[in-house]
């Protein structure tokens, strides 16, 4: 039986796999022993994609809807029917109303999201969007860009070993996303590596940790700046990497005064001893430092702020790309041309983009539509209207901040288009269904760590499961249709180019073909340290920018600062008396990615039902026993998840789960409001001012029993048929 190379996306990615095919079809998956990040381990997302590619339910062929929008009435279709349908409406509605009337929505990254920005270029719409741009990695892929040329990641794959790793926002034992893959810091904590640990919510990490601080949520960025100004007043910092490294160093020390003991330890509840302790350990003691950091940090209105804040600290203590320290990108292959060229400046113009200079080409020349401001002109039809939607991989019902909004926006759409695994509730408010291809069934190059490259990894197509294409195939047939220039005939010249490019970088490489590359499976060459001393930093002073002149000449803060969420204890505090704690959403558990896998029953089986954690005393006081289901109300709604007691919480702090839907449920619906934490969160401004972000923590909620709750009985009913 054949036997494949071929690397996992069932989160971002990183994992290699060898693929057994045995008469057209998958029949074993194991981790690559010889696998560059993965070394021979395995998720159990990875091991179980078998049982995804063959489930009962997964879509198999195109799907037009032949009843009322979210009726669950349905045909099946060609895919010539679909693709002339969807080339034929975006055609009719570019040249009626303007490209600016097609919009494109994505989630999280996988394959195909470089050239889903490349098809928004092509079809010349300003409007193609992506909330990973504001609150899931994107602003700490701008904070390490802006501050030092790239971005940067732990260095676990050299001889040396971090001397201490800040795990900021981030359960990477866990999530394990973005390449970061949760057996290296599974591997830390074997080897006593210390920890230093940010996070209102204790977890394995915090109990290992040499030092656990346990802030207020939202204030992450007030707590870097006083972890900073710690680091500075006590010589807590590697004066010659400053000294001949940076750009703006005394201006940073300026704003850092501003971030006084006293006043932060107010502001974040961290005892004061704790920060001074925190800057001791990261700025002299645990070296080479390193860092693990994810997007609690982003889902803020100081997401990009805080970023920046936060990346300065290893790189202060003199571990930026250091042997075992935080260690850029190694840039070894690019994504597929994103082709800005095709995107008329005049339309441009018209993108919805709000005004914030990350997204609006006044910083780069990447456009983010706004995710919340293009669904609300679908919902109110204002600045103009937008007509038509592709959704590629973005579950928008239950991803998207502010369900309700979402579903009423897409309710109001002209020409829906949605592409995925399963049916989803946002599927089912879809004019079009099409079927999308598992990581076994795509051929595609990527590198990993995400934007911190180490490796180069292949995905190989080695089956056809029904008729399920890649995103990418779409986008470009749909763009053929319309009669659009993709760049290229098929996605093999596409491969080929970024292969030519990789050569071009890494001349060991030059030469390579699809075929080679897919049989190797991964490259990784071998990293350089310390390249900033040679080349300097790939910024406009080739310094590491403390002081940032290009966000100065747009009217932004150089510097990093931090400003109270607009929805807590502090800044609203007329709302306590009927919402008295804090919540804070986003908590993921290893069987799911994102809103992926519910009705997988392997996985469904090892975490049933979403957790909200709170103290017990909090739960007393509101009359919940452990286990009970409890109502979580903000001021948008409310949504019930299981009770668990965490004595390690703030009594008032509530952390819930996200990503629930419930496919035991059924269509239409599948439950998407019953558990969905982003029925609770805030989309609408005011949003972060650089790119926008918005808050999907530190906001105010009460909690109560919900003693009538039908969805363990359902369940049980499901799982036992």
């Amino acid at each position: 039986m054949p036997v494949y190379k071929a690397a996992c996306r069932g989160c971002h990615g990183g994992c290699m796999y060898l693929v057994t095919v045995e008469d057209g079809k998958v029949v074993k998956v194991r981790p690559d022993p010889e696998g560059p990040l993965n070394r021979g381990r395995g998720c159990v997302k990875g091991m179980s994609i078998v049982e995804q590619m063959y489930h009962p339910d997964r879509l198999l062929r195109p799907r037009r809807r032949i009843g009322p929008k979210g009726s669950g009435k349905w045909e099946d279709i060609s895919w010539d029917e679909a693709l002339d349908e969807i080339a034929g409406r975006f055609s009719a509605i570019r040249k009626e109303s303007g490209p600016e009337a097609l919009a494109l929505i994505s989630g999280t990254g996988r394959h195909h999201l470089s050239q889903f920005w490349r098809f928004g270029n092509v079809l010349g719409t300003p409007n193609a969007t992506s909330a990973g741009a504001l609150i899931c990695l994107g602003p700490r892929k701008n904070a390490g860009e802006f501050t030092a040329g790239h971005f940067a990641g732990v260095d676990y794959y050299g001889e040396t070993r971090p001397g201490g790793i800040l795990v900021w926002g981030a359960n990477p034992l866990i999530s394990g996303a973005d390449g970061e893959l949760s057996f290296h810091m599974a591997d830390a904590l074997k080897e006593g590596i210390p920890l230093v640990v940010v996070d209102p919510k204790p977890n394995a990490l915090t109990e290992k940790a040499r030092l656990w601080l346990r802030l207020r949520p939202g204030t992450d960025g007030a707590l870097a700046l006083g972890i900073l100004h710690q680091m500075i007043e006590n010589g807590w910092y590697d004066r010659e990497f400053v000294e001949n490294y940076t750009y703006g160093f005394d201006a940073l020390r300026e704003r850092c005064g501003q971030y006084d003991l006293k006043k932060v330890s107010e502001i974040t509840r961290v005892p004061g001893d704790q920060i001074v302790e925190a800057a001791r350990l990261l700025g002299r003691e645990l070296s080479p430092l390193a860092m693990e950091w994810g997007c609690a940090v982003e889902q803020s209105t100081n997401a990009f702020q805080t970023c920046r804040a936060i990346f300065m600290i290893p790189c202060l203590a003199g571990s930026y790309d250091a042997p075992g320290g935080f260690v850029e990108s190694m840039e070894i292959a690019p994504t597929a041309d994103l082709l800005f060229d095709r995107l008329d400046p005049e339309t441009a113009k018209k993108g919805l983009f709000g005004d914030y200079p990350i997204n609006d080409g006044r910083l780069t020349p990447k456009l983010f539509a706004h995710p919340y401001l293009t669904l609300e002109a679908i919902r109110t039809g204002k600045p103009y209207p937008i007509r038509a939607l592709l959704s590629s991989a973005n579950n928008t019902l239950i991803s998207m901040a502010d369900s309700r909004h979402s579903f009423e926006a897409l309710s109001n759409l002209e020409f829906f288009v949605y592409m995925d695994f399963f049916m989803t509730p946002t599927a089912e408010l879809a004019d079009m269904v099409l079927p999308a291809a598992l990581w076994p069934e795509v051929d595609s190059i990527f590198c990993m760590p995400e934007f911190g490259d180490v490796a180069a990894l292949s995905m190989r197509k080695t089956v056809q499961v029904g008729e399920c294409r890649s995103d990418e195939d779409v986008f470009l047939e749909i763009s053929k249709r319309m009669g659009l220039s993709y760049g290229a005939e098929t996605q093999r010249e596409i491969l080929d180019g970024i292969l030519k490019e990789l050569g071009r970088r890494r001349p060991e490489y030059a030469g390579m073909d699809l075929e080679t590359f897919q049989n190797l499976g991964w490259i990784a060459p071998e990293r350089t340290y310390y390249n900033y001393k040679t080349r300097g930093f790939d910024t406009e002073t080739s310094k590491l920018e403390l002081y940032s002149e290009r966000l100065a000449r747009v009217g932004a803060d150089p510097l990093p600062y931090w400003q109270e969420p607009p929805e807590t204890p502090v800044s609203a505090p007329d709302l306590l008396e009927k919402y008295p704690l804090i919540l804070t959403t986003g908590s993921r558990v290893m069987p799911y990615f994102i809103s992926n896998n519910r009705q997988i029953r392997s996985l469904r089986k090892l975490h049933p039902f979403p957790l909200v954690s709170m103290h017990p005393e909090t739960a007393l006081a509101h009359g919940i026993r452990e286990g009970d289901w409890v109502w979580i109300e903000t001021a948008r709604g409310k949504i019930t998840q299981k009770a668990k007691f965490l004595p390690e919480l703030d009594k008032d702090v509530i952390s819930c789960e996200m990503g629930w839907w419930y496919p035991e449920a059924g269509a239409p619906g599948y439950g998407w409001e019953e558990s969905n934490a982003n029925i609770l969160t805030v989309g609408a401004p005011p949003h972060e001012a650089e790119g926008g972000a918005y808050s999907l923590r530190a906001l105010l909620c009460r909690i109560y029993p919900n003693p009538d709750c039908t969805i363990e009985a359902r369940y049980n009913a499901w799982i036992n048929t």
